[in-house]
């Protein structure tokens, strides 16, 4: 199925602990908060994959729409407020560019190579298992599952409905490190893996992946990710 994408980059410095609060800055600037901002209905969580991600890309506030999430973004370009407080700091959001582009979301034959960075694969239960697995390989194996659910969950959030198997192999898996996200401490990984779905570059996969997480790189010339 072929999705529309829209990557926005705006010129201010963004650090990544501040994504949190660019995403409150963006919401309260709207005046009708539209849910796909947040991801909430009333007090309710919105259990599906997010279509407006708030991200730090080259160190630069950046936001990637997906699908829906394309329109509803007019609607903040179009209420002006551009002046937002990110914390206690005010800004004069200045837009860089815009990058729109079609992207067929597919299985192919073919094998794809991306890079995963920040993904939080891991919730309280399958956070049992992985300490409990005894080898690496175990874990590798886990993780693996894991990430076909994550691709496959954003399938099911774009309405797309995969004809053949996913398939995923993670080519390279750094040591973890741990992250805070609204308080709560979360276990994160980079990986590399090779997949045949073709995924955009910059879409989150995995938890809170609308707050730069489990943000996807296409691997074709290491210099196009690695300054990112």
């Amino acid at each position: 199925m072929t999705i529309n994408v829209l990557k926005i980059i705006f010129k201010n410095e963004l650090k990544p602990h501040e994504v949190t609060l660019f995403r409150g800055a963006i919401i309260n600037a709207l005046n009708e908060k539209d849910v796909l901002f947040h991801n909430h209905e009333g007090e309710k969580f919105r259990y599906s994959y997010p279509l407006i991600q708030y991200k730090t890309l080259g160190g630069k506030a950046a936001m990637v729409c997906v699908g829906e999430g394309t329109q509803a973004i007019g609607e903040f370009f179009a209420s002006g407020n551009f002046n937002v407080m990110i914390g206690e700091r005010n800004e004069q959001l200045q837009l860089e560019r815009t990058e729109p582009r079609r992207c067929n979301i597919q299985v192919w034959e073919q094998m794809f190579r991306y890079r995963l960075r920040r993904w939080v694969p891991l919730n309280s239960e399958n956070y049992k298992k992985y300490i409990e697995c005894e080898s690496l390989a175990e874990r590798c194996q886990l993780l693996e599952s894991i990430l076909r659910g994550n691709i496959l969950s954003m399938g099911k959030g774009l309405g797309i409905d995969f004809d053949k198997q996913v398939r995923s192999s993670i080519t390279k898996l750094d040591e973890p490190y741990q992250v805070t996200v609204k308080g709560v401490k979360l276990m994160c990984f980079n990986i590399e893996f090779s997949c045949n779905v073709s995924l955009p570059a910059h879409i989150g996969l995995g938890k809170h992946a609308s707050l730069n997480h489990g943000i996807v790189y296409p691997i074709v010339n290491k210099k196009d990710y690695d300054n990112n």
